[in-house]
């Protein structure tokens, strides 16, 4: 498990073993460096992701569990007040600003 901090950007790294898109269109995933579940956009684009990038960002999640590979999401946080074992669960969070698949 990797964790930086710089600039106030947070990078998580780690496997996701769940993922789903609830009825309201939410993106979902349970990341291990979490362990519980957060929403990283919408494919409604209610969330300020657009349906394009929302939906390949599903594609990477989906293809990370499938291929058994690891992903990076990076998200803002210019206040210093988490760490990637701590970001709010479910819909508290803000979205990354990016999802990159590892290999």
């Amino acid at each position: 498990l990797f964790q930086c901090a710089v600039a106030g950007n947070i990078w998580c790294t780690g496997t996701v073993s769940n993922v789903y898109i609830a009825a309201d269109n939410s993106v979902v995933i349970k990341g291990s460096w979490r362990n519980d579940y957060t929403r990283i956009c919408s494919t409604d684009g209610s969330t300020g992701v657009d349906t394009v990038t929302c939906s390949l960002w599903f594609s990477i999640v989906s293809s990370s569990m499938t291929n058994d590979k690891q992903v990076i999401l990076m998200y803002s946080d210019q206040n210093g007040q988490y760490q990637c074992n701590n970001l709010p669960t479910y819909y508290q969070i803000h979205n990354p600003s990016y999802v990159m698949l590892v290999r």
